[in-house]
């Protein structure tokens, strides 16, 4: 593919979730749905093998089903209420209908079973844009409808998702579908407190995109693809292992490092608006999330990956021998130091958002 397309399609995303963010009509919004799904498609599918096409068809299909619910509820909200504006109040179904359209694109439970698949077939840079960047539009929506849509369900689902996270990804051995069960289950943390406040949700969704991005870029520039590779990065890259060992930790929320943030300030939020239930729930969907992120910090330092003795030395072939030292070292450095010393700087961060 020609680079100066891939620009202009990098370009284009980006700007559909500007549209998206600063849309005011339900219209506009869905229009920038449409221009970032269309624009994402040949992203996913750039190396062009069978898997990745077969990933970003499944793509295509759920998000053209997503786009079609919003406008067709929004539709049918409209005929109502004679208003196309998103602060006109929703109808019963009409919210129901979003809801679920609003889960597809944030692979939320139960409408979740496309995400691992489809971050399975693509790099990981396609994963990462799909776990990050993907559902900042899906988010904005969710925030923009949350006063309109039933509490309870949305928490249900958020803690739902959080066991379905970590139950989907205690048998996995490929990175990638590890790392989106991991994303299904921090969705569901969010979106658990989304409800109660929008601001620490938006905390914790910048938080996860920033030790997010670590853990992909890392396993990317490695070529970290099972965990048996995993077991093998000590041997040719001890800095590249002790990072992805800081990554997974985090990502599991263990202080003090930054992602034990994200459950600090969820688990605050929920105790002060007295949803203590659903607080225990998310822990222990946590602490079975945390069985694979010690799993992943335990195979890349000190034991071999279960395999065959003929396997034993491929290690020497995988991946590259070093990281790369320039802007995009540089930028991987910068969000190393955030998901190490993220909680230093945690007041900043907070008060920036007003919580």
């Amino acid at each position: 593919m020609n680079r100066s397309l891939i620009v202009l399609l990098i370009l284009n995303v980006i700007v559909s979730t500007l549209v998206v963010v600063s849309s005011h009509h339900w219209f506009t919004l869905w229009v920038g749905l449409e221009m970032n799904t269309l624009s994402i498609l040949p992203i996913l599918s750039y190396q062009f093998s069978p898997r990745g096409v077969e990933s970003t068809v499944k793509y295509f299909l759920v998000q053209s089903v997503s786009a079609a619910m919003i406008l067709n509820a929004v539709l049918v909200n409209a005929w109502f209420h004679s208003s196309w504006s998103i602060g006109c109040p929703l109808g019963l179904m009409a919210s129901l209908v979003l809801s679920i359209a609003v889960g597809l694109k944030l692979g939320l439970f139960p409408c979740h079973y496309w995400f691992p698949d489809v971050v399975q077939g693509v790099g990981f840079i396609q994963g990462l844009v799909l776990s990050t960047w993907q559902k900042v539009a899906p988010f904005v929506v969710l925030i923009y409808i949350i006063n309109e849509l039933n509490s309870s369900l949305l928490v249900i689902a958020g803690a739902l998702s959080v066991f379905v996270g970590g139950w989907g990804g205690l048998n996995q051995t490929q990175v990638r579908k590890i790392l989106a069960f991991s994303s299904i289950a921090h969705i569901g943390w969010i979106c658990s407190v989304v409800c109660f406040s929008s601001e620490v949700s938006l905390v914790m969704f910048v938080i996860y995109v920033f030790i997010n991005s670590m853990v992909f870029l890392i396993s990317n520039e490695l070529s970290l693809v099972t965990l048996s590779s995993i077991s093998r990065l000590i041997f040719y890259n001890s800095i590249g292992g002790f990072f992805l060992i800081l990554g997974a930790l985090s990502l599991g929320g263990l202080p003090p490092l930054t992602g034990f943030l994200i459950k600090f300030l969820a688990l605050e939020c929920l105790i002060q608006n007295g949803s203590l239930l659903n607080s225990c729930l998310l822990v222990i969907g946590s602490l079975i999330s945390l069985f694979f992120y010690l799993r992943i910090a335990f195979n890349s330092s000190l034991v071999f990956f279960p395999q065959h003795s003929l396997v034993m030395f491929s290690w020497r072939s995988v991946g590259s021998n070093e990281l790369s030292f320039h802007l995009y070292g540089g930028f991987l450095s910068f969000l190393v130091a955030f998901s190490v010393f993220g909680l230093v700087f945690s007041p900043l961060i907070i008060s920036l958002f007003n919580i």
